[in-house]
């Protein structure tokens, strides 16, 4: 009753091998940047996290609240930074 038993074989089927990829000049002139758009700080960073409702957890309401104060607070950050450089929106004269 006892059937013989198999070696197996530790290899696994390989995909083909693929062609090597073309050398890439790592030292080539880079193209130029853009020119520099100023930024315009929006009025309310956290409507697309609240946008996606309560995130799927115990306490999701809660912990979407504190998503919206990290979002606030990166924002305030980032009009900070905006500012120091000079690159924040004149807001339009209505």
């Amino acid at each position: 009753m006892n059937r013989p038993q198999r070696a197996r074989s530790n290899q696994r089927r390989r995909p083909p091998a693929k062609a090597p990829a073309a050398p890439v000049d790592i030292w080539r002139s880079a193209r130029p940047l853009p020119d520099i758009e100023p930024i315009v700080v929006s009025a309310d960073p956290g409507a697309l996290v609240r946008s996606l409702g309560d995130p799927p957890m115990t306490n999701g309401h809660t912990a979407g609240h504190y998503f919206a104060a990290v979002i606030e607070r990166a924002a305030g950050v980032a009009g900070a930074l905006a500012l120091s450089v000079d690159l924040l929106a004149r807001p339009a004269d209505d």
